[in-house]
């Protein structure tokens, strides 16, 4: 049996992602985690990583994209799947952007966790059926906008483009704002410059397209 590793900050959750792995026959919960911190503590203790992750984004501290982040540089091997409670077009681009090799609304169904791990198993990538029919009208609607965007992203400045790509890459203000030493009003500001310059409505218009050109 292949082994997944479970990360959610609610136990009822845990127990229930291990109810639906065990009566699959092929999988096994080899450890599990409340947090990223958690997770991290107990994974150093481990001789082997397990085969799969499996880890919800909304989490106490840390998201969890940041812990498939951790886990992507960690261990070569990594495949984590992501669940969440929001089927949103952001958050589906910000997981495999993370390097997550599916994402499973927790509405979606029971079969979902296992037809994603079974797709991991084989190489593939899986999003369950609502979610990749809400990606693939978000990204046909994404066309309607990217020609306007286009057509501002050279007006961008270097530090602009800087906090563009790690807005693109799901990084919150906040964490933008550490990572390039700035304060958060700065990346507030920044970010509100590029929504304008590159036509762009809203944050949620601006990181479709800078999922199109970062």
């Amino acid at each position: 049996m292949k082994s997944v590793f479970v990360v959610d900050d609610h136990a009822a959750i845990r127990e229930g992602f291990r109810a639906i792995l065990e009566r699959s026959g092929r999988y096994e919960v080899s450890g599990e985690a409340a947090s990223v911190e958690e997770a991290l503590t107990t994974l150093n203790g481990c001789q082997e990583p397990p085969d799969f992750f499996l880890i919800d984004v909304s989490l106490p501290g840390k998201s969890g994209l940041d812990l498939v982040r951790e886990l992507g540089m960690r261990y070569s091997s990594a495949r984590s799947i992501v669940v969440s409670m929001h089927r949103r077009f952001d958050y589906i681009a910000g997981a495999f952007r993370s390097g997550a090799v599916a994402y499973v609304a927790k509405d979606s169904g029971t079969d979902s966790i296992i037809h994603a791990l079974d797709a991991a198993q084989g190489g593939a990538y899986f999003l369950d059926p609502a979610s990749l029919k809400l990606f693939v009208d978000e990204a046909s609607a994404v066309s309607s906008s990217l020609y306007a965007g286009r057509s501002g992203v050279h007006l961008l400045s270097e530090r602009e483009r800087e906090v563009l790509r790690l807005f693109s890459s799901g990084k919150r203000p906040d964490e933008i704002a550490s990572e390039l030493d700035l304060s958060q009003k700065t990346v507030e500001n920044h970010l509100s410059n590029i929504t304008s310059k590159v036509g762009a409505r809203d944050r949620y218009e601006l990181l479709r397209i800078a999922n199109s050109y970062i």
